[in-house]
């Protein structure tokens, strides 16, 4: 005996897979960059924490932990953009940055990685050696 979905059944399911889908396609977005990480890692771990908000932008939050250490919740700026509608530049790179209680950077962990202006890495292009 085959069943078959009522109409109601059918548009929840296709909603479903569509969503699923989505996230799917989301999940670039926040995937583990490895690649992207360790450019990270090699540009900014030992760098003084006051350095790195000066060459790239300052923190969107700070939080003192017990241990003496600093958390600071980072995002990339975006950059100019063009007024108007349909021009929102999204390439940003979001990192949770500790700083040890002497100040210097002990981990940058990619929270969110954009993809970038010529590659699928924002925090790569932005942290890659020059």
């Amino acid at each position: 005996m085959e069943r078959h979905l009522n109409p109601q059944g059918e548009t929840l399911f296709r909603g479903a897979a569509l969503l699923l889908l989505c996230g799917l396609a989301a999940c670039s977005v926040f995937k583990n960059n490895e690649e992207a990480q360790a450019v990270v890692n090699q540009r900014v771990i030992g760098m003084p924490a006051g350095d790195f908000f000066q060459a790239f932008g300052p923190a969107r939050s700070r939080s003192e932990q017990l241990d003496g250490s600093t958390s600071y919740d980072w995002i990339s700026s975006t950059g100019k953009v063009a007024a108007g509608p349909g021009w929102l530049d999204d390439r940003t790179c979001t990192l949770r940055v500790v700083a040890d209680k002497r100040g210097r950077i002990a981990t940058a962990d990619v929270i969110l990685d954009n993809p970038g202006r010529v590659s699928t890495s924002r925090c790569g292009e932005m942290f890659k050696a020059k």
